[in-house]
């Protein structure tokens, strides 16, 4: 008798093929641009040279640096602790629920919005022939949006409720058996707070932190629709430089905003580690 010979099975592709279309994405998006970003920094004339980035050191670009580092830190924590206060009302309310979807609804679009339409919006509302600055003309006489407080005061609009929407997971994980068991021991609430409750939230509200600071720092839409070159920030040094009238220098707006990635991977790297660290306390 003939033995029954069975037609070998197809191989399967191996699952390491469905990450190809990821990978190829962040290739060609990221990647690439950042390496032919890092190389335009090193070039000054056409040739290889480090002049741009020895430029980058010279005092009128050391200070908008340091103005965006300060806008970027007053915006991170102010915004962290209004928004930390919104998230912990958000987590602890249960009623009415309508009116906690509806903020959880408004925190995770407006933590998205920003730019031409954002600053219009306070261009309308407290700017020079605003609304607001119309009815109370005496309140926000000598207000100003394209100054510091002023594109601070706009920058708030999407950092208070993305701290919201970064905190609410981990203020999620709180259990209510640590707060029952502080209580039973006689824990006061301030003490639950110092205690338990921070320790436990530090390392999300570090990372949160430093995501707000990158966020801030990074942004230039919305900084160049309220200002224009009236704030000497770091994007907005790079637009110009890119796309100005008289300044152009593509290699020199290459080198800022290399050391303007470096400033921003290390804050998203330190992110990352506290990160993980707030996993594995919520977590056990």
């Amino acid at each position: 008798m003939r033995r029954k010979t069975t037609a070998p099975r197809p191989e399967r592709p191996s699952p390491a093929l469905g990450t190809v279309p990821y990978f190829a994405f962040m290739g060609i998006f990221l990647v690439l641009p950042v390496v032919a970003n890092v190389l335009q920094a090193f070039k000054s004339g056409g040739s290889w040279s480090t002049d741009s980035l020895a430029r980058v050191l010279e005092p009128q670009y050391v200070d908008a640096f340091v103005l965006t580092t300060n806008l970027s830190l007053v915006t991170a924590l102010a915004g962290g602790a209004l928004g930390l206060v919104l998230a912990w009302a958000l987590a602890g309310a249960q009623h009415p629920l309508w009116l906690k979807n509806v903020l959880l609804s408004y925190s995770a679009m407006a933590s998205q919005s920003g730019g031409v339409p954002l600053a219009f919006a306070f261009i309308a509302t407290v700017g020079a022939q605003g609304l607001l600055t119309w009815l109370l003309p005496a309140l926000l006489q000598g207000f100003r949006l394209d100054s510091f407080a002023g594109v601070a005061l706009v920058y708030l609009y999407f950092q208070i409720p993305l701290m919201t929407v970064l905190m609410l997971p981990a203020l999620s994980g709180l259990r209510r058996e640590w707060h029952e068991a502080a209580t039973t021991l006689g824990a006061k609430p301030g003490q639950y707070l110092k205690d338990i409750a921070l320790p436990v939230l530090a390392p999300s509200l570090g990372g949160a932190l430093l995501l707000l600071f990158a966020n801030s720092f990074s942004a230039y839409a919305t900084a160049y629709a309220l200002a224009g070159g009236g704030l000497n920030l770091v994007p907005l040094l790079i637009g110009f430089f890119i796309a100005g009238n008289v300044m152009i220098d593509e290699s020199f707006a290459a080198a800022l905003a290399t050391v303007m990635m470096f400033v921003i991977v290390i804050a998203m790297g330190a992110r990352t580690l506290l990160d993980r660290r707030s996993r594995a306390w919520l977590d056990h």
